[in-house]
């Protein structure tokens, strides 16, 4: 079906352009929507002015994410993952995570697919990530994976155990502990921890109790 854009509806087009869609698409959302009408004679004399309209935003938008793209230079958007003692993450980072930090850094929404990460991250480190904001603008993001706060606390923990407590095998030292691993290697830590938050005994009582049992009758 051929149909006149209404407004823009990226990546497919933008106001004013005419194509072929399919016929379900255009029915179902693109019509109801008043994204884009069929391209009627009627419809296609709009065409000029809904072009000339969208090429001022564009424009506007390059000029606007241009700008960002001068703010975020060098600045590291930093990520906070559940990770191992081997610093691997369990699962990866993925592009989601990263424009969810990117609008909170810029105050600005940043599409997902606008990010392409070149390989799966799945380990803690610097990485560069290439993006594509809008039309002809482009950023590399410099992003810092890192440890969450429980991660570090874990990690810090099972450092401290004794040989014959590691749950790392030797055949197996390059790989992160599993989860039931870490369960069970935590109890001796959950045990020490509870001993020194147990209230201590009130000594002056206990003095007063055996002072009194010693007194004659």
């Amino acid at each position: 079906m051929k149909i006149l854009f209404l407004e823009d509806v990226l990546p497919t087009a933008r106001a004013g352009d005419i194509k072929d869609v399919r016929t379900g698409f255009a029915r179902n959302y693109l019509i109801p929507n008043k994204l884009a009408a069929v391209a009627t004679v009627h419809e296609l004399r709009r065409s000029k002015k809904l072009r000339e309209a969208a090429e001022q935003r564009r424009l506007r938008e390059v000029a606007e994410w241009k700008d960002v793209v001068d703010n975020i230079e060098g600045v590291d958007i930093e990520i906070k993952v559940r990770t191992g003692t081997t610093g691997r993450l369990y699962g990866s980072v993925t592009n989601t995570m990263i424009a969810s930090e990117l609008n909170n850094l810029i105050g600005k929404e940043v599409d997902r697919k606008s990010i392409k990460i070149p390989s799966p991250i799945r380990t803690i480190g610097k990485y560069k990530i290439p993006a594509k904001l809008a039309d002809g603008v482009t950023a590399e993001l410099s992003l810092s994976v890192l440890p969450d706060d429980q991660s570090e606390i874990i990690n810090k923990e099972l450092e401290k155990l004794t040989p014959d407590k590691e749950i790392i095998d030797s055949s197996e030292e390059n790989q992160d502990p599993t989860f039931e691993q870490i369960l069970s290697s935590s109890e001796p830590i959950n045990e020490s921890l509870s001993k020194n938050l147990e209230p201590k005994q009130n000594t002056g009582t206990a003095s007063t109790e055996k002072d009194e049992e010693k007194t004659p009758n």
